[in-house]
């Protein structure tokens, strides 16, 4: 239910200061664990400001307005860290601190994964055709909790099925070893869907729509994980895919998560989230 309290966290002027903070603090922590060598260089933060204006506003690297850093140089850090597995470090982290926040484990036990198909520009790399959606780009294969929080992001092809993406979440998956049970929705119904979550201890559980039902129907727990894609939305930079690569792509999506996620920690909703 949408109250005062709502209306007052979503005030323009409080919006902005929450989003400069945020980018402070993930400049901050990119500095301690990746403290750059020249004194001369730019200041991260004014990176990092570029880079969720690129998020959140949209278009090619180039676009990036006069008042920023050069655009190679934006994405030549972006991409550093990227290899150094810092983005995904801090969306976990991040994932971690708003679980303690809604009191809850750190290390959650339950999962949610499903897919989005996304429309792909005409940039070089790997797209293809998804004929049960009509989408010609690529598939966002997402690993959330119980709670909707990011825990692994990653990119393929719009023509890989949804039961032939869980193989790319085998890196995610391995950095949250307290998982024990997976919900899936009725796309992941093939035995080797059920092998994979047994290789990696948890239990398959399957949760599909009723077909006696007609309407709109709340799918229990499947909900969660479509709000989370849901989210994405207010980032026009992930409207659609153009990144080049699969790991850049999903790499914008893990950026997505911990700018989103630091806002969330720094101004966090008025009711306290379910602790089912």
């Amino acid at each position: 239910m949408w109250t005062e309290a709502h209306r007052a966290r979503h005030e323009a002027r409080l919006t902005e200061m929450v989003r400069v903070r945020a980018v402070g603090e993930v400049a901050r922590w990119l500095e301690r664990a990746d403290p750059p060598r020249s004194p001369r260089r730019t200041p991260l933060c004014w990176i990092v400001a570029a880079l969720a204006w690129h998020l959140r506003v949209g278009g090619p690297w180039r676009a990036l307005p006069g008042g920023f850093p050069p655009w190679r140089t934006v994405y030549g850090w972006f991409r550093r860290w990227l290899k150094a597995g810092l983005i995904d470090a801090l969306m976990r982290g991040i994932a971690r601190l708003r679980r303690r926040a809604a009191g809850r484990r750190a290390m959650p036990r339950l999962g949610i994964i499903d897919t989005q198909a996304v429309k792909c520009i005409g940039v070089r790399g790997p797209r293809g055709y998804d004929a049960g959606k009509k989408v010609l780009g690529r598939k966002r294969v997402a690993l959330v909790d119980a709670a909707g929080h990011w825990l692994a992001v990653a990119v393929v092809p719009a023509s890989v099925q949804d039961r032939d993406t869980l193989p790319v979440l085998d890196e995610g998956k391995a950095m949250w070893p307290s998982l024990r049970e997976a919900v899936y929705d009725g796309a992941f119904t093939a035995d080797r869907c059920r092998e994979w979550s047994n290789l990696h201890g948890m239990r398959h559980r399957l949760v599909e729509r009723d077909p006696a039902a007609t309407g709109f129907v709340v799918v229990p727990r499947r909900w969660v994980v479509e709000r989370s894609f849901g989210w994405l939305a207010h980032w026009n930079g992930l409207a659609r895919d153009r990144a080049g690569r699969l790991d850049v792509a999903a790499g914008r999506l893990a950026c997505v998560a911990v700018l989103s996620g630091v806002e969330a920690l720094i101004n966090p909703m008025p009711i306290h989230e379910m602790t089912a």
